[in-house]
């Protein structure tokens, strides 16, 4: 059985419709996301102040290991300087 011209013609038409339909779904779809993003953004910054006052105690610790580590290297390197010194002077 042959497609005629007419026939043809329709099926592109529907097809071109229904192509059309999901573009504007997806494009709505889109919008949706991107506000239900900008939303979900204002309220992080909302609770940014939270988060803050949640992981200041950790910074806290964070930076007191970092100076205890640095303080550490520091008298390692200290003590390999000084045997480096020392091996020298016999």
């Amino acid at each position: 059985m042959m497609t005629t011209l007419k026939q043809y013609k329709a099926h592109k038409k529907a097809l071109k419709a229904q192509i059309k339909e999901v573009k504007a779904t997806l494009k709505r779809l889109e919008e949706e996301l991107e506000a239900e993003r900008q939303d979900m953004q204002h309220e992080e910054v909302d609770h940014l102040d939270e988060y803050f006052d949640k992981a200041e105690p950790h910074l806290m610790d964070v930076k007191k290991l970092g100076i205890s580590a640095i303080e550490d290297f520091k008298k390692s390197v200290s003590k390999l300087m000084s045997s480096i010194a020392g091996s020298g002077k016999k």
